[in-house]
C-alpha cells in the first residue's frame, strides 16, 4: 500500500508528493526528502519531521519543531487516510492519502467541500475574493484528489457548464448586436427620410390643370372638369415625369375615352406649383406611354433652380424595403387642411377664389407644401411595386424613393377602403421615356 501527500497550501501548492519511500524526511535542508523553500515557508525547520513507513502504518514523528495532525500538535502519529498535517504553526499543509490503485485518490465530495470553504475562510478582501478562493479550491480538489472516474464526470459536468454560459453569453451579445442593428437600421431609415424630404421636398410639383370635352360647336354649354396630380423633375431643363392619367386627364387605359365619342378635349390650365417657388409654371405634355399609366411633360423654369430627382437604373426592388413617398394627396384640400384657419376663412369665405385662383393665392404666399410618408413595399411584380405608406387622389405621379434617396417608383393608385396598399409603376418606364 503507498500514500500520497497533497500540498493544499505552502510553497508546494497544487503539488502531490508519493510516498514510494520508506522513510521521508520533511525540512528546509537540502538533505530533506521532501524539501520546502525557506524564504517561502519560514514556519518549517531545516529537519522538521520525517514519515516512516513501520508495521504496516505511517508514522509521522516530530524532530522538535512543532507538527499538527487534523490542528493538534504531536509528537508521533499514525497517519490515517484524509488527515491534514501541518508543519509549524501557520506552515505548509498536507492532507495525506492512502493510494488504493494507480492514478486514484478517493476523497468523499463532502470533505472537499468543507476544505474549500476553510480555505475561502482564510482569504483577505471581499466576498468576490472569498468566491474566488472557494472555486479554485473547489475545483484544485475535484482534480487532485478525487477518483478518476469522478475527475471525469466533473470534467464533462464542467464541460457543459462552461458551453451552456459560454452559449448564453454568446446569444446574449448576438441579442444585443440584432437589436443594436435594428435600431441602427431604425435610425438609418429615420435619417434617410428626413434628407429626402429636406433635399427633394422642392422638385415635386403639384400639377393643377381644368379642361373641358368640346367646343361650343360640340358641346353646347361644356363642363370644365377640375383636377390635380403630382410630378417630379427629372432634368434641368424642365421635364416632369407623371402619370398619364394626369397628362391626359380624359384618358382611360382599356375604355372609350372622349375622342372614341367625337368629343376634343382642351385644357383650359394646365400648370405646375413647386414648393418655396412663388410662381406657377405652365406645362406642356411631350410624350406619354402607350404601354403604362406614365407621361412626360415639361416647363421652362426660368432660371429657376430646382432639385433635379435621380431614377434608379436598374435596381429590384424588394418586398420589406423602406419607402418614402411624396405627393399632394388630396390635392388642394390636402394642402387647405394644413394650413391656418384664419388664411382658409380669409380665402374661401371672404374672397370666395376659385380653383385656379386658390392655388395661385396659396402659391404667391408660399403655401404650396407636399405631404411626405414613410413605409414599406409589400408587394413586388414585373409591372408594379405595393407600398403601404398612406396616399390618396391627387398624389397620383408622385415619386416613391429607396433607401439611396433614387425614385423606384411612380404612384398610380390606390386601393380605396384599405389604406395598406397602394401601387406605384416602376421607375424603368420613365426611363424608357425619357431615352426614347
Amino acid at each position: 500500500m503507498k500514500a500520497v501527500l497533497v500540498h493544499i497550501k505552502g510553497s508546494r501548492r497544487g503539488k502531490t508528493e508519493v510516498l514510494d519511500k520508506n522513510k521521508v524526511v520533511v525540512g528546509t535542508d537540502p538533505a530533506s526528502t521532501l524539501l520546502f523553500d525557506p524564504t517561502m515557508d519560514t514556519a518549517i525547520a531545516p529537519l522538521h519531521a520525517e514519515i516512516e513507513w513501520r508495521e504496516c502504518e505511517y508514522i509521522l514523528r516530530d524532530l522538535g519543531k512543532g507538527t499538527f495532525v487534523n490542528d493538534e500538535q504531536v509528537e508521533e502519529a499514525a497517519l490515517k487516510d484524509g488527515d491534514l498535517i501541518e508543519f509549524g504553526l501557520g506552515g505548509p499543509k498536507l492532507r495525506f492519502r492512502i493510494k488504493l490503485e494507480e492514478g486514484e485518490v478517493c476523497k468523499p465530495f463532502r470533505q472537499m467541500l468543507e476544505e474549500s470553504v476553510a480555505v475561502a475562510r482564510e482569504q483577505p478582501g471581499g466576498r468576490l475574493n472569498t468566491a474566488s478562493a472557494f472555486f479554485k479550491q473547489l475545483i484544485w480538489e475535484a482534480v487532485t484528489q478525487s477518483s478518476f472516474r469522478f475527475r471525469l464526470s466533473t470534467l464533462l459536468v464542467l464541460f457543459l457548464l462552461v458551453g451552456f454560459v459560454l452559449s448564453s453569453f454568446y446569444r446574449s451579445v448576438v441579442f444585443q448586436k440584432e437589436v443594436q442593428k435594428r435600431v441602427t437600421v431604425l435610425e438609418t431609415h429615420r435619417t434617410i427620410a428626413e434628407r429626402i424630404i429636406k433635399d427633394y421636398t422642392k422638385g415635386v410639383c403639384l400639377i393643377l390643370g381644368s379642361y373641358t370635352l368640346g367646343e361650343e360647336e360640340q358641346v353646347p354649354r361644356p363642363i370644365t372638369y377640375e383636377y390635380t396630380g403630382t410630378g417630379f423633375v427629372v432634368s434641368k431643363d424642365g421635364r416632369v415625369v407623371t402619370n398619364r392619367h394626369v397628362a391626359e386627364p380624359w384618358w382611360r387605359k382599356g375604355r372609350f375615352g372622349p375622342k372614341d365619342m367625337g368629343f376634343t378635349p382642351k385644357f383650359l390650365e394646365f400648370r405646375a406649383f413647386f414648393p418655396g417657388v412663388m410662381r406657377s409654371f405652365p406645362l406642356q405634355v411631350e410624350k406619354v406611354s402607350e404601354d403604362e399609366d406614365l407621361a412626360l411633360v415639361r416647363f421652362d423654369p426660368g432660371g429657376e433652380e430646382l432639385p433635379v430627382l435621380e431614377l434608379d437604373r436598374g435596381g429590384v426592388a424588394e418586398t420589406g424595403e423602406p419607402v418614402v413617398v411624396i405627393g399632394y394627396p388630396a390635392g388642394i384640400s390636402g394642402i387647405m387642411a394644413r394650413i391656418d384657419k384664419e388664411v382658409v376663412d380669409e380665402l374661401v369665405y371672404k374672397r370666395a377664389l376659385g380653383f385656379i385662383e386658390l392655388a395661385l393665392e396659396l402659391s404667391n404666399r408660399g403655401l404650396i407644401r407636399p405631404l411626405a410618408t414613410q413605409g414599406h413595399i409589400t408587394g413586388v411584380t414585373e409591372d408594379k411595386l405595393v407600398f403601404d405608406a398612406q396616399t390618396t387622389i391627387g398624389g397620383s405621379g408622385g415619386p416613391v424613393f429607396d433607401h439611396e434617396g433614387k425614385v423606384i417608383g411612380i404612384t398610380y393608385g390606390i386601393f380605396t377602403g384599405f389604406a395598406g396598399s397602394n401601387f406605384a409603376l416602376p421607375a424603368k418606364g420613365a426611363l424608357s421615356l425619357l431615352t426614347e
